[in-house]
């Protein structure tokens, strides 16, 4: 499983990259159709959906290496009390409804993206743009972080141990 999580992590700060990325062309966008507003000029009419897409990518996309870096918030003062047998068991019980909940999502996104692949489907807004567009960043980011969680619980790494002196950037 080694070279799969290896191949997981590499694509997952890729795809992290690939949205700071894209949040950078956002903020152009945005600025530039202030601008063009302000001036008086035509308005950037499809700004918006391009911002909207934008924004959808760049939620989905970084996913799995947010789950491999533990960039996520969970409340630890319920598992503070609670004996390490405990909290180990509660721990897998965690991964494991992550990874169904993974599993249930990505498989979601998946089916509807074939469904507007086959079907040749177009979200219509200020440009059209292929449906299956839409769900591709879904499925890949719920796949991808399917397997960052059963990294986590086949014991590579656990999810609540935290050393900050160990967080690297992208």
């Amino acid at each position: 499983m080694n070279p799969i999580f290896s191949a997981v992590e590499h694509l997952g700060r890729w795809l992290a990259r690939l949205a700071m990325v894209l949040l950078g062309i956002l903020v152009v966008l945005v600025v530039a159709d202030v601008v063009v507003r302000t001036l008086g000029l035509r308005p950037l009419s499809w700004a918006s959906s391009t911002a909207e897409y934008i924004l959808l990518y760049a939620a989905f996309l970084p996913m799995p290496y947010l789950v491999r870096h533990k960039g996520h918030v969970f409340v630890e003062f319920l598992r503070a009390p609670m004996s390490p047998a405990v909290k180990l068991a509660v721990e897998r019980f965690v991964y494991l409804m992550c990874i169904a909940i993974c599993i249930y999502l990505a498989w979601v996104a998946t089916r509807n993206g074939w469904a507007a692949w086959r079907e040749g489907s177009y979200e219509t807004r200020t440009f059209d743009m292929p449906k299956w567009l839409v769900f591709l960043p879904m499925a890949l980011g719920f796949w991808l972080a399917t397997i960052e969680w059963l990294r986590f619980l086949l014991g590579a790494d656990s999810l609540y141990n935290i050393d900050p002196l160990q967080m690297d950037g992208y």
